[in-house]
């Protein structure tokens, strides 16, 4: 029954169009609506929002970031939003630590490359790409590092490219030192075409609902993504991710100074998230670093961004866990650098 009622709002938009003109012109809209309405208490909401966009007069984003109205293709509006957080889930191979990854279940995931070193990141919007400050501190020549969206395997042809114009690491990032304040973003010349397969992670709000930590009733299991080593002890030639538990802050801080020495101290800040396993198991890794920790928002229904891969000791070891940057400490540094840029 969806499906007859969008083929019947097709057909009897496309008559009205025809009778009384583009829905522009206000009758022929009003009439459309009324229509639109009715089929919906009738024959219910169809599933793929076409009978929204075109009987009731909305509108969708367009890949080069104006709205565009379906009727018209006219660009009517500046500057919207391209969508984010919405991810394909099919079933899923287990493999020892994690899941091989497939098409559109992470289109967020950015691959980078500089020389001979590689990292992970994630697309904002669909100019923006957000990753760790110690992977592109020294990303130097612009002309050599390569930005790769859309793709499962390191070495897959088909994939979306972006041109870096500039690359900002927050200011308060010393490398080096420790790894606090370790994030950085990417701003591409182009603006990337949006679809189900390449579409950006969506940033966590102020709210409660957003917050991240070891207690059950708040966000307390992540998912993380990248072509880091593996278990075998090399980099995955295919996209894996694996969930991860966030580890109480205390916990973790203890666990890592108790490794410091008088030459290394291992600092856990504020601005870190410890995410891992008791028993070890699973775990990022090398080659991950830069790559996005997200979690679900059950009353959005879409995921957003909670950590950065950052650093830690051996990967999945007992009682060792992997540390992220909390990306909601940097929210206005965000905001504001992106209006800055």
């Amino acid at each position: 029954m969806k499906l007859l009622g969008i083929y019947l709002m097709k057909v009897l938009g496309i008559y009205l169009m025809k009778v009384l003109g583009k829905p522009d012109d206000g009758a022929g809209m009003e009439l459309m609506k009324l229509l639109g309405i009715y089929l919906m208490k009738v024959l219910g909401k169809p599933d793929d929002g076409l009978f929204l966009t075109f009987v009731l007069g909305q509108y969708r984003c367009g890949v080069d970031g104006f709205w565009e109205d379906l009727n018209t293709w006219n660009k009517t509006l500046p500057d919207c939003v391209p969508d984010c957080g919405t991810r394909i889930v099919r079933g899923l191979q287990r493999i020892i630590g994690g899941k091989v990854a497939t098409t559109g279940e992470h289109p967020w995931q950015v691959l980078l490359k500089y020389n001979e070193h590689q990292g992970g990141g994630a697309l904002l919007y669909d100019n923006w790409i957000i990753t760790a400050a110690h992977v592109v501190h020294n990303f130097e020549d612009l002309s050599n590092v390569i930005i790769k969206m859309g793709l499962l395997r390191v070495k897959d042809s088909a994939f979306i490219q972006g041109w870096p114009e500039t690359i900002i690491v927050h200011e308060g990032y010393k490398y080096g030192n420790n790894f606090d304040n370790d994030i950085a973003l990417i701003k591409l010349r182009n603006k990337v075409p949006i679809s189900e397969n390449v579409l950006g992670i969506c940033l966590p709000g102020k709210e409660e609902m957003f917050q991240i930590s070891h207690h059950e009733h708040s966000n307390h299991i992540g998912l993380v993504s990248g072509w880091g080593v593996t278990e075998k002890g090399f980099g995955s030639r295919t996209l894996r991710s694996v969930e991860v538990n966030i580890i109480d802050h205390s916990q973790c801080k203890a666990k890592y100074a108790a490794k410091s020495t008088s030459n290394v101290q291992y600092r856990v800040t504020e601005n870190m998230i410890c995410a891992g396993y008791e028993g070890g198991g699973r775990d990022a890794c090398s080659g991950d670093s830069g790559g996005p920790l997200v979690f679900f928002n059950a009353q959005s229904k879409k995921w957003f961004l909670g950590g950065i891969v950052s650093w830690g000791l051996d990967c999945a070891v007992a009682g060792q866990y992997g540390v992220y940057t909390k990306v909601d400490n940097y929210l206005d540094w965000i905001e504001n650098t992106i209006q800055k840029y």
